[in-house]
């Protein structure tokens, strides 16, 4: 059950995450809004801790599951093993609290769906200890309730639903103090209609999911390449290795409205070095820089770009890394996979 669970929901949690990115992106922000799918994640670790009512089972469950989720291609690498097995143990906490853990009803639910809110929500703040340091404390506490929101209803609401579901159906008869052996045809059409919310969830999720699989990321990205496409003569795969005689240093200061780092040293080719063997084309105006959670910003002055010497890429966490000194933070843009001429 364990397993089984632990890999539904590590492979699924992958392509939620990529929905995350695609509300992120849909709104023009870095991060955050995605936070109002982050109860999807601990969803299945409450499945696994309910159904199997023992200690250390959610913070086993949501180790395997951030494991699965990182070798079946999250966005964020390692860091989301720390980030599924923190929900894991919060899940087991809640566990601990819970009296009577094989009863659907009674004071166990209330339990249940604040643990899930609150293990939804220590995502943001494990992300922000990894990432996100210098954010302003009140946007990391707004998406962070966001986040909690969505714990309770989808690990929480959602999730009781679906075990409810089970029992109802006698999938999982045996792990619960109350059970129907048989359902009586009036109880299982209410029971149809009631879950009807829940196949419109499953078919948004596959259908985003392949959107964005299929429009937006590559599946396959080598993390030290990137495309350069376009309105160019010349297009072809940029690799950082075959620059190493062009590169450039340079000191730059990331001042953004969600993020700050201090001034440091940055070594890479320039931007311009890279278009030039290219070669843009004489109607060519403007570049588009996509990373490969599908987050694109656009410089609408190629000649800018072109005569910019503190514009460069360089290996950084998971990939390119854009350092865009003389420009906002938000153009800072991690894990570069297309420059694409306009």
């Amino acid at each position: 059950m364990i397993a089984i669970l632990g890999a539904l929901g590590g492979s699924l949690s992958t392509f939620i995450g990529y929905l995350g990115n695609l509300i992120n992106l849909s709104l023009g922000v870095p991060f955050g809004a995605g936070q109002f799918m982050a109860g999807l994640h601990v969803f299945w670790i409450v499945l696994i801790r309910v159904l199997v009512p023992r200690r250390g089972v959610g913070t086993m469950g949501g180790l395997l599951k951030g494991l699965v989720e990182m070798f079946t291609g999250s966005t964020h690498g390692i860091v989301i093993v720390a980030v599924s097995l923190i929900q894991g143990l919060i899940i087991d906490l809640a566990g601990i609290l819970v009296r009577e853990e094989g009863d659907l009803n009674g004071n166990s639910r209330f339990v249940w769906w604040l643990g899930a809110g609150i293990a939804s929500a220590s995502n943001v703040f494990t992300f922000q200890f990894f990432y996100f340091a210098g954010a302003p404390d009140v946007y990391i506490l707004v998406i962070a309730m966001l986040a909690f929101s969505s714990g309770v209803i989808f690990a929480g609401y959602f999730a009781w639903e679906t075990l409810e579901f089970l029992n109802d159906t006698g999938v999982v008869s045996d792990r619960f103090s109350s059970v129907r052996t048989e359902i009586p045809e009036k109880k299982r059409k209410t029971v149809l209609r009631r879950n009807i919310p829940a196949v419109a969830l499953i078919l948004f999720l596959t259908v985003g999911s392949l959107y964005y699989i299929g429009m937006v990321r590559p599946l396959v990205v080598d993390p030290n390449s990137c495309d350069i496409v376009g309105l160019v003569e010349s297009p072809y795969t940029f690799n950082i290795e075959t620059f190493s005689g062009a590169e450039v240093t340079i000191e730059a200061e990331l001042n953004g409205a969600y993020v700050q780092l201090p001034a440091a040293n940055y070594t890479g080719p320039l931007i311009s070095t890279i278009l030039q063997q290219a070669i843009p084309l004489p109607e060519a105006t403007g570049l588009r820089v996509v990373a490969r959670d599908g987050y694109i910003i656009e410089f609408d002055n190629l000649n800018a770009v072109m005569s910019d010497s503190r514009l460069l890429l360089t290996q950084g966490d998971g990939g390119l890394w854009l350092i865009a000194d003389e420009y906002d933070g938000s153009m800072w843009v991690r894990q570069v996979i297309t420059l694409q001429v306009y």
